[in-house]
C-alpha cells in the first residue's frame, strides 16, 4: 500500500472486443497510481482477436495477464473468475469498450480506502454522437441513480468494490443473463453496503451506435428486469401492470414518426427494444412485468 491507497486490482470483461479494447487498455496504461495495482483481461470466449490485441499491452500494463474463462457463460461469469484470480484489496471494474480518465484509478481507490463500494461519474459527451446522446436521460452523473422504481444501483461499467464486499454476498450471480450490476448492488444493500457516488472519477461511457444494436442490448435489459423481478419481489420491487405496460407500448408508437431521423431512429430503438424485451421475458419465464 502507498500513501494510504488499497492495493487494486483493475478487471476488464471482453467478449468479441478487438476493435475497441486498445483504446481502453491506452486510457488505463495513461493512469498514474502510485499503490499497488494490476490489471487482468478476462475473455469470456472471444472468438476475434481480443486476446491478441490484449497481450500487446503486456509490456506497458503492471502485473498485466489475460485469463480466458474455462466456461465462457454471462457477463457475471467472467467478472467471477477474475476476481478469483486476482489479489487487490480492492477492485475496479471496467467495460471493454469506454475510457478512463486521467485520475479516474487513483480517484476510485481514494473513495474505496474508506467506503466498501462505489460508483464513479459518467460521461456520455466524448464517446457518442449527439443523435445516440439524446436517446435516454444521462445515469450516474451526479449520483447513484434508482432503478425499477425500487433501490439505487451502481453502473457496472463504473463500479468499484472492496474484496470483503464482494465476498460477502458471493460474488455476481452467474444465472443473469443482464443486470447483474443491478443484482448486486440491491444484495450488497440488503447486508448494509451501501453504494457512494464517486465526483470527479470519470469514466467516458459509450453507447451502442446502430440502431440494431442499440434495440438488442434495451431488449436484453428488458428481459434482465424480469428476471430481477422474480427474485426480488418478495423483498419489496414493485411489479410493473398495465397502466406501465399501456405508457410502454404509447412511448414506442409516438417514437415511431421519429425513425426517419439518426435521433428519433436511437430513440425509437431504445424504446421499442426494452419494451419487446420485458414482453418477451414475461413470456419466457411466465412473470407478467410488462
Amino acid at each position: 500500500m502507498s500513501a494510504g491507497l488499497p492495493t487494486l486490482s483493475v478487471v476488464i470483461c471482453c467478449r468479441n472486443s478487438a476493435s475497441t479494447l486498445a483504446d481502453t487498455l491506452d486510457s488505463i496504461a495513461l493512469q498514474e497510481y502510485p499503490g499497488w495495482w494490476e490489471v487482468v483481461v478476462v475473455d469470456n470466449g472471444s472468438s476475434d482477436a481480443t486476446i491478441p490485441v490484449a497481450q500487446r499491452f503486456a509490456d506497458r500494463l503492471p502485473n498485466f495477464r489475460v485469463l480466458p474463462v474455462p466456461k465462457p457463460g454471462f457477463q457475471a461469469t467472467a467478472l467471477n473468475h477474475g476476481i478469483a484470480q486476482t489479489t487487490g484489496e480492492v477492485f475496479v471494474f471496467v467495460d471493454s469498450d469506454d475510457l478512463l480518465a486521467p485520475g479516474y484509478l487513483e480517484k476510485m481507490a481514494q473513495a474505496l480506502a474508506t467506503e466498501p463500494y462505489v460508483g464513479g461519474e459518467l460521461d456520455v459527451e466524448r464517446l457518442n454522437p449527439p443523435a445516440v446522446r439524446a436517446r435516454r436521460d444521462l445515469l450516474q452523473s451526479h449520483r447513484i441513480d434508482e432503478y425499477c422504481g425500487y433501490l439505487p444501483a451502481v453502473v457496472g461499467a463504473s463500479m468499484g468494490a472492496r474484496r470483503e464486499a464482494i465476498t460477502k454476498v458471493q460474488g455476481f450471480d452467474e444465472s443473469l443473463p443482464t443486470q447483474h450490476d443491478l443484482d448486486i448492488s440491491w444484495r450488497l444493500a440488503a447486508v448494509g453496503v451501501p453504494a457512494s457516488f464517486v465526483p470527479g472519477a470519470v469514466l467516458h461511457y459509450r453507447y451502442r451506435t446502430g440502431p440494431r444494436q442499440i434495440f438488442e442490448q434495451e431488449r436484453g435489459y428488458g428481459v434482465g428486469e424480469v428476471v430481477l423481478y422474480r427474485k426480488f419481489r418478495q423483498q419489496g420491487m414493485p411489479r410493473r401492470g398495465p397502466r406501465q405496460a399501456i405508457g410502454s407500448w404509447a412511448r414506442v408508437l409516438l417514437a415511431l414518426p421519429g425513425v426517419l431521423n439518426p435521433e428519433g431512429r436511437a430513440r425509437f430503438a431504445t424504446v421499442a427494444g426494452m419494451a419487446v424485451g420485458r414482453l418477451e421475458g414475461s413470456l419466457r419465464y411466465r412473470t407478467p412485468y410488462l
